[in-house]
């Protein structure tokens, strides 16, 4: 261990930035911060109060703060983009629940390795986003759902990149290098006295025009 963060409050979700900063999400208060590498705070957001357990968050390349949010019985499960101001109050800007309508379907035709479609059930704990920062597009785990979402980076547009429901498997966290075109999937099955007991890795290629899907061996999870 080279040093050690201490906070007042429980840490949650982490994100290193394309600025190499460290964004946490705090997930019992409604308030994101962000350090620089060596451990410094550099800003606070502090986030409107219908954000309840705010879960995981990045940048996106317009500038907006993306953060997933929504646990347990909470009315909101959501995906939210918000302004940032430089006091550190966020604005909600957007907000996606994954629920389908006119303006809610994703255009697929630059993106042949999507589902086709959008979807029509709302989310249930989005515990987890990756950020493309190239197109802006997000990536969302739907934990509960069992599936893999997509969304544009307006968030008005929402797809189904993944089901993992006929397999009885949860995404729970994801890793986009976008260097190699690789989108990294921990994914959850079996579960025993509340607990997480086998799990595998998926490897998707997230190139223009082809789709490649490696499936790396079942492991058992600690």
């Amino acid at each position: 261990m080279t040093s050690r963060w201490p906070t007042k409050d429980k840490p949650w979700g982490v994100t290193v930035t394309s600025d190499h900063n460290v964004l946490v999400t705090f997930v019992q208060r409604f308030l994101v911060v962000e350090y620089s590498t060596d451990g410094h705070q550099l800003r606070h957001v502090r986030l409107p109060s219908d954000v309840l357990h705010p879960l995981h968050a990045d940048w996106l390349p317009t500038g907006r703060l993306v953060i997933s949010h929504g646990d347990g019985t909470d009315v909101l499960h959501r995906l939210c983009a918000f302004d940032v101001d430089d006091d550190g109050r966020a604005a909600t800007a957007a907000a996606l629940d994954g629920r389908r309508d006119d303006r809610h379907v994703l255009d697929v035709t630059q993106l042949a390795w999507l589902t086709a479609g959008g979807t029509d059930v709302p989310l249930d704990v989005p515990g987890h986003v990756a950020v493309d920062r190239a197109s802006g597009r997000v990536l969302v785990a739907d934990v509960n759902n069992s599936r893999l979402l997509t969304a544009d980076r307006r968030l008005t547009r929402c797809s189904v990149l993944l089901e993992l429901a006929a397999e009885r498997e949860f995404p729970t966290r994801l890793c986009l290098d976008a260097s190699r075109r690789r989108l990294y999937v921990a994914v959850n099955g079996a579960v025993r006295d509340g607990r997480w007991t086998a799990g595998r890795v998926l490897v998707f290629f997230v190139g223009d025009h082809r789709s490649m899907i490696q499936d790396f061996p079942r492991a058992d999870v600690l």
